[in-house]
């Protein structure tokens, strides 16, 4: 039987390979802006410089829009 080559996985890799129990989600901070709200905005692939239109889109994702 061949053995994995365990010099190429990185450390993060080698946590995930001998972890017995996930974690549980954390929840979102109340005061903050919630999570999927943040993950919709990254998908939106926005101009990096363009604040205006940052703000904009918080706005609308945050009104259920």
């Amino acid at each position: 039987m061949a053995w994995k080559n365990l010099a190429r996985l990185s450390g993060r890799q080698m946590k995930m390979m001998f972890r017995k129990w996930r974690l549980p989600p954390q929840p979102d901070d109340p005061r903050g802006v919630p999570r999927r709200v943040m993950r919709a905005l990254a998908q939106e692939r926005l101009p990096t410089p363009d604040v205006e239109a940052y703000n904009a889109k918080l706005q609308q994702l945050l009104n259920g829009g």
